[in-house]
């Protein structure tokens, strides 16, 4: 008889953050060593954030497992943009986590959102979202349909 593991919002939260800011790391250090900002990365970061919640969650998924991952996809997406710009401003990672440096990429965004954010960003990010929305979900019903597929009735 198996006992019924539940879900662990905690680790949840937790891993799928470790997932995001990993994310928006390695989106910044492709967008730096490139220097072009490869919007594909965000829809990457949506479902990295998806497989940690998926994992971290003992392979179930519920609506407020997807979300997390949804809300972890939107943070990494906004760190990579932060640790882009904060790098070409400050010609480094020196002061990234420096207040002036946090201001002026909130008001960077506040004023000139269509510039921070192109069609195509927008595009990867929904890309994103979707990703950490479902990705949880059809990786435990995937997960189910397999165990199912190997019980054996009883006779």
């Amino acid at each position: 008889m198996e006992v019924e593991r539940r879900i662990n919002y905690v680790l949840c939260i937790l891993g799928a953050l470790v997932a995001a800011i990993i994310g928006g790391f390695i989106w910044a250090g492709i967008a730096i060593t490139t220097n072009y900002e490869l919007g594909i990365i965000a829809w990457l970061i949506g479902g990295l954030t998806g497989f940690a919640v998926f994992f971290t969650s003992n392979k179930r998924a519920s609506a407020a497992t997807q979300l997390i991952a949804v809300i972890a996809s939107l943070i990494g997406i906004i760190l990579g943009k932060y640790f882009i710009f904060s790098y070409f401003l400050m010609d480094g990672f020196s002061g990234i986590a420096d207040g002036e440096v946090i201001r002026f990429f909130i008001e960077a965004m506040q004023s000139n959102f269509s510039d921070m954010f192109g069609a195509m960003d927008i595009v990867f990010a929904v890309l994103a979202i979707l990703t950490a929305w479902q990705l949880p979900r059809n990786m435990a019903a995937k997960r189910q349909a397999a165990e199912n597929s190997q019980t054996v009735p009883a006779e």
